[in-house]
């Protein structure tokens, strides 16, 4: 297992060592799965300035490392994802502070999102407001059943400032409802709107994250940069022409060794079966 030196990132040995008040960000590299924990668990993981810093820190590492197949974001413990921002640094904002602050954290959430290498945001417990609009950010939001999902900043007399609003009513039918009443939702009416992908038991949930995480990071990698490309295709665009869009943007994994080799694994695996 490789453990990675970023700036400002500070390493335990295990997400379950005691992380002090101000929080710390780990990360460690193995088998293609880079695992970063946001590790602040008496504070439900909330997120500070300097935590979120040293969180894109860590983005940065794992992205540049050419072993890295995916990547994998969580909250230490078992009761939170990230139940949100440090009021204590919000509450004194003005509105060019919030302007700079925002603006800050939407630009790592774009970076997180346009990674070339997909991201699995695994949640337990609170999955609040900046944590919401971290997971959101990710490719894959893998809940364990006792999750819980909300963007409350209408009742602190704010809005959500990361891109939560725009990309949860991409995913969910009910982002309006979610937004205005800052309502708290459970893991099963989140997997229901199509703000999850997956639910499963707390028993389960490591296992699964793990199982998905390895699964992902044994495909090609220029295969799943390109798929991350196709995704990211505007949905403003006809049918028609994100169809064209979405055949050049993977016609150069035509001939390369990975794909030659996937197939030939793949007919010499189904003539096995036929002859079984």
């Amino acid at each position: 297992m490789a453990r990675k030196d970023v700036p400002g990132v500070r390493r335990g040995s295990t997400m379950a060592e005691a992380a002090d008040s101000r929080g710390r960000i780990t990360l460690e590299i193995e088998d293609g799965i880079a695992r970063i924990a946001i590790d602040r668990p008496a504070h439900l993981n909330a997120l500070n300035n300097a935590l979120r810093a040293e969180l894109a820190g860590a983005v940065e590492c794992a992205a540049a490392a050419s072993e890295t197949r995916v990547i994998v974001l969580r909250g230490a413990g078992e009761r939170a994802f990230v139940a949100g921002a440090d009021i204590e640094e919000l509450i004194d904002l003005d509105e060019a502070g919030s302007v700079a602050l925002s603006d800050r954290i939407a630009d790592f959430h774009d970076r997180l999102a346009a990674l070339p290498v997909p991201v699995i945001a695994g949640i337990r417990g609170w999955c609040l407001g900046g944590g919401l609009e971290l997971a959101l950010a990710a490719d894959i939001r893998l809940a364990s059943e006792n999750a819980r999902f909300g963007l409350p900043e209408i009742k602190l007399g704010i809005l959500p400032g990361g891109g939560g609003i725009t990309r949860l009513k991409r995913l969910a039918p009910g982002a309006a409802h979610i937004c205005l009443t800052g309502e708290i939702i459970l893991a099963e009416r989140a997997l229901a709107t199509g703000l999850v992908s997956e639910v499963c038991s707390e028993e389960a949930f490591e296992a699964r994250l793990d199982a998905l995480a390895r699964e992902l990071a044994g495909f090609s990698a220029p295969a799943l940069a390109a798929m991350k490309a196709a995704l990211r295709v505007s949905p403003a665009l006809d049918v028609g022409e994100a169809t064209r869009r979405e055949g050049r943007i993977g016609a150069p994994l035509y001939g390369t060794p990975g794909q030659r080799t996937a197939m030939a694994d793949f007919l010499e695996a189904r003539a096995r079966r036929r002859k079984s």
